[in-house]
């Protein structure tokens, strides 16, 4: 049986364990405990190891930033607001899985994991046009094996050295 006590737990500032959204629920809640109970040790471990990396990729890259996790919005258009409160606007495509961030109650960051960042990339970079203090990073996704991770931020709040999180090889091997 897979010793699932001892995982490490990296928390997410701004995120409470038990509530964490949907892209960094732990495996176990995500499968459903009867289901999760009958997967074979060897599988538990590797998505709780997969898990444990996107979890701590995401930690460090928030306390790199200073920023924590908030309810955001779907709409990139949240980052230009003066404050972080949450919002209901409009997901446009291209914006898969996104996370906001928060860095002095202002909107700091959305990380996004795109599942084809090729097919988007004019739609993102004409959305980014008449926006000059918006910034643009990619890096390797944590969502899901072949997902490209973006990251827009707010270069008045977080300057300009924002990078994409890596959460390394293990995290690629969640589902």
């Amino acid at each position: 049986m897979a010793n699932t006590q001892n995982v490490e737990r990296p928390r997410i500032p701004g995120c409470l364990p038990g509530e964490e959204p949907y892209e960094l629920v732990p495996p176990a809640r995500m499968a459903g405990l009867q289901k999760w109970r009958a997967t074979p040790a060897e599988e538990r471990e590797r998505k709780e190891r997969s898990w444990s990396a996107r979890m701590k990729a995401c930690s460090v890259w928030a306390q790199e930033h200073g920023v924590r996790l908030v309810e955001g919005s779907d709409d990139p258009a949240w980052l230009l607001k003066v404050t972080s409160r949450r919002d209901y606007g409009l997901r446009p495509e291209w914006l898969d899985h996104p996370l906001c961030w928060a860095k002095d109650r202002r909107p700091a960051a959305i990380t996004a994991s795109l599942y084809d960042y090729g097919r988007h990339a004019q739609a993102i970079h004409g959305w980014l046009a008449d926006k000059p203090g918006i910034g643009l990073t990619t890096g390797r996704g944590w969502y899901h094996d072949g997902t490209v991770q973006i990251v827009l931020w707010r270069c008045d709040v977080l300057g300009d050295g924002v990078t994409a999180a890596d959460a390394g090889p293990d995290a690629l091997r969640w589902l």
